[in-house]
């Protein structure tokens, strides 16, 4: 990655590029029909916030067709597979997206999903954000609430993500306090909201099973964490994963904000 204080916890290896396809599928409905609702129609420039792979660029692209869109992101490994299934008028750069000033054309719309959850400094971002729109420009974001499931051991993943982010600064359900975080970094604020999704168990247990493949070599984890619990919490979602042990559909709350710079 270049140059950045911010420390992506779920990896950049083939296993978690597999694991943002699953999300990809998993949250478009939700992500779309935000989009069709609150995304501006044929904005001049769109920008996608920590774009991974680009499965939201070319959401983005195809819901708000405008005439030209940037994938932003601080992974060459990610982008160079964006890059790879990129399309016309959709071009990507490397760049973290916390710092000013961006490398790309003043935006008419920003978006990002599940981006914030990852940074240690929000605030720091959304005012870089603000720097990099036009005056006008809409913000639209989509962040985790909360996760609740009562199988225990999703339930116990959730509690070993949010500790492990947390001892990076970051937070798991961010979404829970976007309003406050947002207000003042030259965003006002025009609608802001909660979604409550059912996601299947078996579902979210594979992408969930992915991100503890991809912790192997963390040092807050070796540090911090029962390597024999995080091994068996793996075991337990793959089981969960294959169908072989039957859950309840995990509760996720989306928290969907859109504000316009000031």
């Amino acid at each position: 990655m270049i140059s950045t204080t911010n420390h992506y916890t779920f990896g950049e290896t083939d296993t978690a590029a597999q694991r943002l396809a699953l999300l990809a599928s998993a949250y478009q409905p939700a992500t779309q029909a935000f989009l069709e609702e609150w995304g501006p129609s044929e904005p001049e420039h769109a920008i996608d916030l920590g774009c991974g792979p680009g499965y939201t660029t070319r959401l983005l692209h195809r819901m708000l067709r405008p005439r030209w869109t940037t994938g932003v992101d601080a992974s060459p490994r990610f982008l160079q597979d964006a890059q790879r299934a990129s399309e016309e008028d959709i071009g990507f750069v490397c760049h973290d997206v916390t710092q000013e000033p961006f490398p790309t054309a003043p935006a008419d719309v920003l978006f990002c999903r599940f981006l914030l959850t990852h940074l240690h400094d929000p605030g720091t971002a959304l005012r870089a954000w603000a720097a990099a729109a036009r005056p006008g420009a809409r913000l639209l974001v989509q962040e985790t609430a909360w996760l609740r499931a009562d199988d225990p051991t999703i339930a116990r993943y959730y509690e070993l993500v949010a500790a492990l982010q947390s001892g990076y600064g970051q937070s798991l359900e961010v979404g829970a306090e976007l309003d406050a975080r947002v207000r003042s970094r030259g965003w006002r604020i025009l609608s802001s909201r909660l979604v409550m999704l059912q996601q299947p168990a078996a579902v979210m247990a594979k992408l969930h099973a992915a991100n503890l493949r991809t912790w192997g070599r963390d040092r807050l984890v070796q540090r911090s964490f029962d390597l024999d619990e995080v091994a068996s919490v793996q075991a337990g979602l793959d089981c969960i994963a294959s169908g072989e042990q039957p859950a309840h559909p995990v509760s996720n709350a989306l928290r969907q904000l859109v504000a316009v710079v000031e």
